[in-house]
């Protein structure tokens, strides 16, 4: 009787595990890149909600109107508070709120303002 010769594959586990941790591997990719694009949507929104109160609070400078005011700026509201700074006659403290429409807070800004 002539010999046997002949093998087993065995490299079939090592083989699934190589396979799963290929896929793990491209799922954390796949999330790092979801979670960073989602965090770029809100850092660009932040950014967007500063520069309207930069122009909010240059109009208010600008057209001295030194008065507690809200409006609506199409889903935001932006609210403006102004205020004697302490112990002072022509220092006025500017305070701007932005709320998205649900009532929560995107950004604040504070400033000083000298009035002659």
């Amino acid at each position: 009787m002539a010999g046997m010769n002949w093998q087993l594959k065995a490299s079939t586990l090592i083989e699934s595990l190589i396979a799963m941790i290929i896929i793990v591997t491209c799922l954390a990719i796949g999330t790092m890149i979801y979670a960073n694009v989602l965090a770029s949507d809100k850092q660009r929104l932040q950014l967007k909600a500063i520069l309207i109160l930069n122009n909010e609070a240059q109009q208010t400078k600008a057209e001295k109107t030194f008065i507690d005011s809200e409006r609506q700026l199409d889903e935001w509201n932006i609210k403006k508070t102004v205020e004697h700074y302490e112990q002072t006659e022509n220092l006025y403290r500017l305070t701007l709120s932005l709320t998205d429409k649900e009532g929560k807070t995107i950004t604040t800004r504070n400033e000083l303002i000298a009035t002659p």
